[in-house]
């Protein structure tokens, strides 16, 4: 086989998804589709969940360990592969340290409550086996939006799951959704997430505009009124209010959906300044 047929062959779907924070890691597929599959903005919440077995692991460990021998970073795909039991990730990683010797940095996707299900222990655990970074989609600080998006965890929640890797040990990687609570809750949605993201140390903030995904429940709910859909202006707006009330340290803040066409990023706090700049200019332009 070619090293791309090797490569379709470790990989259920032909696109993989992984966050541009992880470039350049090995990418080991442990599960499909997310456990929750509730957001009503997801475009993934139809697709079944499903965890491999572990001998189908293992063999596309052994593949990916042939072609990629020398990489030091692994990320375990799944929407949220952090929801596997502590044990089955454990198992894991004792083939990762079998058949990727020289990987010593593990991160995956994660839920707010995937980590509460985890004891202190296992977290400690978790981390002193490798596991280094999860990312989280935080989506917003509003609680009455993270209800009515069906996230299915509240912001104490949010705020509790990040504090406990943050005792741990384990860096995390946060998205949020500019424009996610409509026109009607935009300035809730700004200020709110500005609030949150302030009782926190993420080592990155991504910004990654609402998109209506076709036949998703809150496409459905947008074409029949009850949901107002912002423009890109009034989103990159909505994400300048937030910024402008972000106090956060030693974070890189991105955003690279400006108006459908722009990327701007820039370290938190020192380039704060510079970020609004880059904003107030674009939405100066015709």
């Amino acid at each position: 086989m070619t090293r791309e047929e090797l490569y379709q062959s470790i990989y259920t779907h032909e696109t993989i998804y992984i966050p541009p924070q992880e470039e350049g890691s090995a990418a080991l597929e442990v599960a499909l589709g997310c456990s929750w599959h509730k957001c009503t903005f997801c475009d993934f919440a139809r697709d079944e969940f499903f965890i491999h077995p572990l001998s189908r692991i293992e063999h596309n460990l052994q593949i990916l360990g042939m072609l990629q021998p020398e990489n030091t970073r692994l990320f375990l795909l799944g929407e949220n592969a952090f929801c596997l039991s502590t044990e089955f990730l454990c198992q894991i990683i004792d083939l990762v340290a079998k058949y990727m010797p020289n990987v010593h940095r593990i991160a995956m996707y994660s839920r707010a409550d995937d980590i509460l299900r985890k004891t202190d222990e296992e977290l400690r655990l978790l981390k002193s086996r490798g596991v280094a970074a999860l990312h989280i989609g935080v989506e917003s600080g509003s609680d009455p939006i993270l209800a009515e998006r069906c996230k299915g965890v509240t912001s104490a929640q949010i705020l509790d799951a990040l504090h406990r890797l943050e005792q741990t040990g384990i860096d995390y990687f946060v998205t949020i959704i500019p424009g996610l609570g409509g026109r009607e809750y935009s300035h809730l949605h700004a200020l709110e997430t500005a609030r949150l993201l302030n009782q926190l140390h993420p080592k990155n903030i991504w910004c990654l505009k609402l998109k209506l995904w076709e036949d998703t429940k809150l496409c459905k709910e947008a074409q029949k009124g009850f949901f107002q859909m912002m423009t890109p202006e009034e989103i990159l707006l909505e994400e300048r209010l937030m910024l402008e009330n972000l106090h956060v340290k030693d974070c890189l803040f991105e955003d690279t959906t400006v108006l459908d066409q722009y990327t701007i990023y820039g370290m938190l706090p020192d380039q704060k300044k510079d970020l609004l700049r880059a904003i107030d200019y674009l939405l100066a332009r015709p």
